[in-house]
């Protein structure tokens, strides 16, 4: 079962004839026992590598409703998360479109992960198109296969670092999150500690005028 939930997310641009990605990661609350959808597409005619990677925000919740599959265009899965993972990374080659679905909870009998919880949970994630480097086709000398192993080193390193780079924008996002719930917290203290002095006023003036009322009645008597 899919819900109807597809966001398309087109994480390249044409400029001149080319493709470029697009940077930055995202983050989505994923109701409980809903799925988010996300589309991306590929350029055609070519093996472009598609990578990405998710992390569950929620630190103090459970992970194992949490379920993150890669679609191709044939909707079949070229990578799942790991059961109770709270991230992950993928990164596989081809072309045309894929979908990056992120559920919370078991939706049908063949799902892998938990059933759901009643709790929403918010997801990091974020997912690149990268077209293959241009003239190293047809390498024939030594400097050219050296050539083509130091492209092929500094994609991988390039993908290290934006990774890297992903999961610094989730920690962010966390110490955000933990800076709003702190300022609630110490909000909600100040209120309770206006109300008490209230209350502790209130019973402070009752006390003194209970005694004044007592010295009272002894006097007359």
């Amino acid at each position: 079962m899919r819900l109807p939930i597809i966001l398309q997310i087109l994480l390249f641009a044409v400029l001149n004839g080319y493709y470029i990605a697009v940077e930055g990661a995202f983050s989505a609350t994923v109701e409980s026992g809903e799925e988010h959808c996300y589309n991306v597409i590929a350029p055609a005619g070519v093996q472009s590598v598609i990578h990405g990677n998710f992390d569950i925000l929620d630190d103090d919740e459970s992970p194992d409703p949490i379920g993150v599959v890669l679609y191709d265009s044939k909707m079949t899965p070229v990578w799942r998360s790991e059961r109770q993972a709270q991230e992950g990374t993928f990164s596989i080659t081809g072309e045309g479109k894929y979908e990056l679905c992120i559920q919370n909870g078991n939706m049908g009998s063949d799902d892998y992960v938990a059933p759901k919880d009643g709790i929403d949970r918010e997801v990091g994630f974020a997912i690149r198109v990268v077209p293959p480097q241009r003239g190293i086709e047809g390498e024939a000398g030594p400097d050219d296969r050296l050539t083509s192993h130091l492209i092929e080193l500094s994609e991988k390193l390039m993908e290290g670092l934006d990774t890297m780079t992903d999961h610094q924008e989730y920690m962010r996002e966390r110490e955000n999150r933990h800076a709003m719930l702190a300022d609630s917290t110490f909000n909600r203290v100040k209120e309770w500690t206006f109300l008490e002095a209230i209350v502790l006023v209130l019973i402070s003036f009752g006390q003194v005028l209970y005694l004044k009322k007592f010295f009272e009645q002894r006097r007359y008597l």
